[in-house]
C-alpha cells in the first residue's frame, strides 16, 4: 500500500522502484482489468483513488501496489477507509490478496511537516501489524527550503539532516506506531540521478522491516531490479 500527500511524488517513485516509465494495469475488487491509467498525482476530485484497487506494471509484475491518497483533503472517512481496508488484507488468506508493507510517503515541507490525521494514523488503535516505511521524497527540495548563501552544500545538506530529523523522524518516533524504517529520496524526478541505489536503500530496509521470514524472502525475489538485495537475503536470511 503506498499512501502520500499530492504532490508527494508516489508516481515517480514507483516507476523507480520498477525501472519503468510504463502505464500501470489497474484491476477491480474482482481482479478484472479496469484501465491501463493511473492517477496518482495531485487532483482535487476526490474518488479517482480506490485503495481496493490493485495496480501492476507488466516489467515488475511480482509487485501488486494499492494506492491511497493522503489525509490532507480526505478527512476522516478516507483515515477510515484505509484502515478499515489495511485490516481486512491483513487478514485476507490469499497471499495476493493481503498488504504485507506500508509505503508512507512524505513531502518535506517545514511549514506543514505532519499533518493532524497523518499523526492519528501512526496513533489509531490497532489489531494489524503490517510494517510502515516512512519515505521522505523530494529531500533536495528539504535543501532549498533550508538553504543559507552563506553556508557551502555540505552545511546546508547537513542543515536539512538535521531538519528531517527535528521536524518528522522524532516526531513519528515518538506516535503509538512509528514506522519501522526510514528512507529518503532526493532528485528522484532527473533521468540523470542515482534513483537504483536509492532503491536499493529502500528496498533493503522495507525488507529489513518484515518480520515473517518467508514474506521477507517473498518481497526480496519478487522485485527483479536489485540483484544484490536478492544474493544478501540468500546468503543471511
Amino acid at each position: 500500500l503506498v499512501i502520500g500527500r499530492a504532490n508527494a511524488g508516489k508516481t515517480t517513485l514507483l516507476n523507480r522502484v520498477c525501472n519503468t516509465t510504463e502505464e500501470p494495469s489497474i484491476y477491480d475488487e474482482d481482479k478484472n482489468l479496469v484501465s491501463c491509467l493511473l492517477i496518482l498525482e495531485p487532483t482535487s476530485e476526490r474518488g479517482i483513488h480506490n485503495v481496493r484497487r490493485s495496480f501492476v506494471f507488466k516489467s515488475n509484475p511480482g509487485f501488486i501496489f494499492h494506492d491511497s491518497p493522503g489525509f490532507e483533503a480526505g478527512g476522516e472517512e478516507e483515515l477510515k477507509a484505509v484502515m478499515t481496508f489495511i485490516q481486512k488484507s491483513s487478514k485476507a488468506k490469499n497471499v495476493d490478496d493481503q498488504i504485507h508493507v506500508i509505503w508512507f510517503c512524505f513531502y518535506p515541507d517545514v511549514a506543514r511537516p505532519l499533518l493532524p490525521l497523518e499523526e492519528k494514523f501512526f496513533n489509531e488503535g490497532r489489531s494489524w501489524n503490517v510494517p510502515v516505511v516512512a519515505i521522505f521524497m523530494k529531500f533536495d527540495d528539504l535543501i532549498k527550503q533550508v538553504y543559507n548563501r552563506g553556508q557551502d552544500k555540505t552545511e546546508n545538506t547537513k542543515k536539512a539532516l538535521d531538519t528531517l530529523e527535528k521536524k518528522f523522524k522524532e516526531p513519528l518516533s515518538r506516535y503509538k506506531f512509528p514506522p519501522r524504517a526510514y528512507a529518503r529520496f532526493m532528485a528522484i524526478h532527473k533521468d540523470n540521478g542515482n534513483h537504483q541505489e536509492q532503491v536499493g536503500k529502500l528496498i533493503k530496509r522495507t525488507a529489513a522491516s518484515i518480520d515473517n521470514l518467508a514474506l521477507k524472502m517473498l518481497f526480496v525475489t519478487v522485485q527483479q531490479n536489485n540483484v544484490e538485495v536478492c544474493i544478501e537475503h540468500a546468503v543471511n536470511p
